[in-house]
């Protein structure tokens, strides 16, 4: 807490410098940024007579993230939003002291970036991807669509600490209720991940769960065509795994955390410290289902499933998205 007063009173020592700000995010998902700065104009917030913004963008599977979070955190900067945990990692690791909005983390108290939800103290506030109960309702859903599903590959990229064990233990209780059999199967980097997808098909899994991790994210096109080629069925934890071919997904949407994020920067640079503002969970998950991919492994989706999406992703829609008849229903996190 000493530490969040010292950033609220240097940065009220200095109200005639203009705050440099750092922002980071893959390069894949430039609505992110978009987002984020949608919402800052939309709080009346102007780009360079209010702040500056200092924008990196990572490539794939590259040392992007670890470098650019690094220069970023020994820059001269008031505040750093990043959209991942990796990149938050990175700055963390680089320059313990720098304050940071981060746009989704599979543990915000986990991973040392808050003492709670409610009062996150230090120098880090953001938005929490893991609400209770949310793996273990994903496992279900992938059950109700696909109930032959007997033996599930839990596909794991978490990085940092607590967020893989968090979504495991909920899978694993899930699981049981399911009487369904389960196994982890971790990867780090891209050539483990390879390697993970080859256990799967030998290990004969005829279901799979991918995890929050944004290794996964990231590949997400080898996933999904893995899936596909075995003909498992597969939920995912991110809109883009439907929108790229993957069978099902039970999501937030990412932009909009991205503009909670950018409402925790206004209030930052209103003058509050980021460990005053509270951690947040996303405000509303959906569930999409891609017909196309249910096609391709011979699924039918039951009645009842196709009633509770959000989304379908159809096959006479070239673009993929196609709401449901009662304009999608949102759902909130599990609590």
């Amino acid at each position: 807490m000493a530490a969040a007063l010292a950033f609220g009173r240097a940065h009220a020592a200095t109200p005639a410098r203009m705050p440099r700000l750092g922002f980071i995010t893959g390069t894949g998902f430039p609505e992110l940024e978009t987002a984020f700065s949608d919402e800052l104009r939309r709080l009346g917030l102007v780009e360079d007579r209010d702040f500056s913004l200092l924008r990196r963008f990572t490539r794939p599977n590259s040392r992007d993230g670890i470098e650019m979070g690094a220069e970023l955190a020994r820059s001269d900067l008031s505040l750093v939003i990043v959209s991942a945990l990796p990149l938050a990692l990175a700055v963390r690791d680089a320059n313990p002291r720098m304050p940071m909005v981060i746009g989704t983390c599979p543990g915000m108290v986990s991973n040392g970036f808050a003492q709670s939800l409610q009062h996150p103290g230090g120098l880090y506030t953001g938005i929490d991807e893991l609400p209770p109960g949310v793996t273990g309702r994903r496992l279900r859903l992938l059950q109700q669509a696909a109930p032959a599903v007997s033996r599930v590959a839990l596909l794991s990229t978490t990085p940092g600490h607590g967020g893989h064990e968090l979504q495991l233990s909920d899978a694993q209780c899930a699981a049981r209720e399911l009487g369904i059999e389960t196994q982890v199967y971790r990867a780090t980097n891209l050539e483990e991940l390879q390697a993970a997808l080859d256990s799967i098909r030998r290990d004969g899994m005829n279901g799979l769960q991918n995890f929050q991790g944004a290794l996964s994210l990231i590949n997400r096109d080898a996933i999904v065509a893995f899936a596909a080629e075995a003909r498992i069925p597969a939920i995912y934890q991110a809109l883009p795994f439907a929108q790229s071919g993957g069978l099902m997904t039970w999501a937030p949407i990412q932009a909009d955390q991205m503009r909670i994020a950018a409402r925790m920067t206004a209030r930052i640079l209103a003058g509050e410290s980021p460990g005053d503002i509270p951690v947040e969970y996303p405000p509303r998950y959906y569930l999409t289902l891609n017909a196309t991919a249910a096609e391709r492994i011979g699924l039918t989706f039951p009645r009842e499933l196709v009633g509770q999406a959000d989304k379908i992703l159809a096959r006479s829609d070239p673009r993929g998205v196609r709401p449901m008849a009662d304009g999608g229903r949102r759902r909130a996190a599990p609590t």
